[in-house]
């Protein structure tokens, strides 16, 4: 994405968005309302783009639970990709009016499509089945996956009393780096589905996590877990088959 930014002949100091690297993106570096940028945050925080499948029924499906996917898609369509359109966030600050908004009238069937979009299934022969067993069993157990990351969604973002507010966590709570969060309008994340899990890597909004092996034995560390080293494999071919 910032390859393709910076080809832009408006993009002064193209350096920022060719730091990013493949499969990156950061939406809090700067807004645009249709004459100029709007700078946000610096130094620019690149940050994993999201998968766009597997999303029915999670809710508030990006990293930070800032609003619901059509939200995204409106601050991404207007703030971002020039669209002509309304997105207003007094959170973040951002009051973009332009007339007449060609964007909401998209939104519902954008929305529709997204949400259509099914997980995929794992390749034929891509994890061992006896130790995914296993792995599921301390999933539900006594690695405590699923107090938060909850089936069928495996997440926990709707589980608090108000379900048009997301349930989060802090960045202490989980280990992961804080700095993002700082920039979005929750100040929080919340805890990201698991779905389709095998296809996406790396893993953790900033792409820490090379591969499922280093996303459990971070949760190993940081929670701490005690978990042996077969456990964590077992666990790791239970994540492959999500």
């Amino acid at each position: 994405m910032g390859a393709i930014i910076a080809l832009s002949p408006a993009i002064a100091d193209k350096s920022p968005y060719l730091s990013w690297g493949r499969g990156k993106f950061d939406p809090r570096l700067h807004a645009f309302d249709g004459k100029r940028f709007i700078p946000l945050n610096s130094p620019t925080l690149p940050v994993v783009i999201p998968p766009a499948y597997g999303l029915q029924g999670v809710g508030f499906e990006t990293f930070t639970g800032d609003g619901p996917l059509s939200y995204w898609n409106n601050y991404v369509g207007v703030t971002e990709m020039g669209g002509h359109g309304d997105f207003i966030d007094q959170r973040i600050g951002l009051r973009i009016i332009q007339r007449p908004d060609l964007v909401a009238s998209k939104l519902p069937a954008l929305l529709a499509y997204q949400l259509s979009l099914p997980k995929p299934p794992p390749p034929a022969g891509s994890f061992d089945a006896t130790s995914a067993a296993r792995g599921e069993a301390l999933f539900m157990g006594v690695a405590r996956c699923s107090t938060c990351h909850i089936p069928p969604t495996y997440t926990d973002v709707l589980s608090g009393p108000n379900p048009n507010v997301p349930f989060l966590h802090t960045a202490a709570e989980t280990g992961v780096d804080p700095h993002y969060a700082t920039r979005s309008a929750t100040r929080m994340y919340r805890t990201t589905p698991l779905r389709g899990l095998w296809q996406h890597p790396p893993y953790f909004h900033d792409g820490s996590a090379s591969d499922l092996p280093a996303v459990v034995n971070h949760y190993n560390t940081v929670l701490p877990l005690w978990l042996t080293s077969e456990e964590k494999t077992d666990l790791v071919e239970f994540l492959k088959t999500l």
